[in-house]
């Protein structure tokens, strides 16, 4: 209601600017003019300020049938009904202003970039991509055209058209789509690679590093192929440059990489480098891969030992897990130490369930995975790994 009031406020004022008989010597017939129309304008403000908002828009329409003078206010209430979600107030009220008769083009495609945005908000995007595809090659308002046409492209997972519309929109508008560009690629990589069309993928996959030479994603999409098909060294290599490129994603591929290592044969010179890893990364997943190393090449009490010494440096209830796992296994003769470790590793897995692992950097959004794209805010490599006690 506040927001309403506050439009309607500024209305008033546009309207009293406007109406300024000394600066502008309206003469005798359209004063008379203007007055009906005022009087119009303010029936209508009355029907808003009353929460009477469809017959507030009838007055609206029936305005814009016959004078073009309250545009302005008009295409600010329908933007103001489409923020408060009522879409289909705003579609009505600004397919109306789009009907006026000797409409200024100027007029008019504000009014369909308007309206383009109502139907994306109503869900109708058939219908927003033709009036922004319109607003393109007429060159009226391009960038927020083009824009929005990549935001529907995205929703549609058409990612060769989006490509499209992102690079166009780079260009106009001078804003970097190098990041978006790149995951579109990885997007269309991966579906080839569900359609068994190697050769294709990697194209995109080039595409990608080329647009942006330290996409993680890219890399990640190639190690794992590298993996698949039992190319271990070029895996290895793979996963490393991710790391280099942005290590914050080190927990989600941390055991592939042990895996690799392990079919080449070379595990203790990955145990090297994770011990090296470990100062400089702020996670644990190195930690408790390098301890599952231990374990299995020197038994459960080195294991053990090199978890407890990792803890007091860093603090994590997952690094408390799987100590509670190894003293579970250590003491499994002992019926009342197991006991007590059960039930120490049910509460512990039960905040470790309730606790997110990852977070959009730009709105907050959690997740128990890592997503590409967030799903709140849409955008790209912004959900990453949370670090803390009861995370990474």
């Amino acid at each position: 209601m506040i927001e309403t009031v506050g439009f309607i406020l500024a209305a008033l004022v546009g309207i009293m600017i406007g109406i300024n008989l000394n600066k502008f010597k309206i003469e005798r017939k359209n004063l008379k003019r203007l007055e009906k129309l005022n009087h119009s304008y303010f029936k209508g403000l009355n029907y808003l300020l009353n929460d009477d908002s469809d017959r507030a828009i009838d007055v609206f329409i029936e305005l814009a049938k016959t004078s073009n003078e309250t545009f302005e206010p008009q295409l600010a209430l329908g933007n103001l009904y489409r923020r408060k979600g009522e879409v289909d107030k705003a579609i009505k009220l600004h397919q109306s202003l789009i009907s006026q008769p000797n409409l200024p083009e100027s007029y008019r495609t504000k009014a369909l970039l308007a309206m383009g945005k109502d139907y994306m908000s109503a869900g109708l995007l058939d219908r927003a991509e033709v009036l922004f595809t319109e607003l393109v090659e007429i060159e009226a308002y391009t960038p927020e055209a083009l824009y929005s046409l990549c935001e529907i492209y995205q929703q549609e997972k058409d990612w060769d058209e989006a490509i499209k519309s992102a690079s166009r929109y780079q260009i106009v508008s001078g804003r970097k789509m190098s990041n978006d560009i790149a995951h579109f690629n990885c997007e269309l990589a991966e579906k080839c690679l569900k359609e068994h069309n190697d050769k294709e993928a990697q194209g995109y996959l080039t595409s990608a590093l080329s647009i942006n030479p330290k996409c993680v994603r890219a890399k990640l999409i190639e190690a794992r192929e590298f993996q698949k098909n039992k190319k271990w060294k070029k895996a290895i290599d793979a996963y490393h440059d991710a790391l280099v490129f942005d290590d914050v994603y080190a927990s989600e591929y941390i055991d592939e990489m042990s895996f690799c290592y392990s079919q080449i044969k070379k595990c203790d010179q990955f145990k090297v480098f994770l011990l090296e890893f470990i100062k400089s990364y702020q996670g644990i997943s190195p930690v408790l891969v390098l301890a599952q190393m231990y374990k299995h090449s020197e038994g459960i009490e080195k294991a053990e030992k090199f978890v407890e010494a990792q803890l007091v440096e860093k603090p994590s209830v997952r690094g408390l897990d799987l100590l509670l796992k190894l003293n579970l296994e250590k003491n499994a003769q002992s019926p009342e130490d197991v006991t007590k470790f059960q039930v120490l590793e049910q509460l512990v897995n039960k905040l470790l369930a309730q606790k997110p692992n990852h977070r959009c950097r730009k709105c907050g959004f959690g997740a128990k995975k890592l997503h590409w794209q967030c799903p709140s805010c849409k955008s790209w490599g912004s959900v990453k790994p949370i670090y803390g006690l009861e995370t990474e």
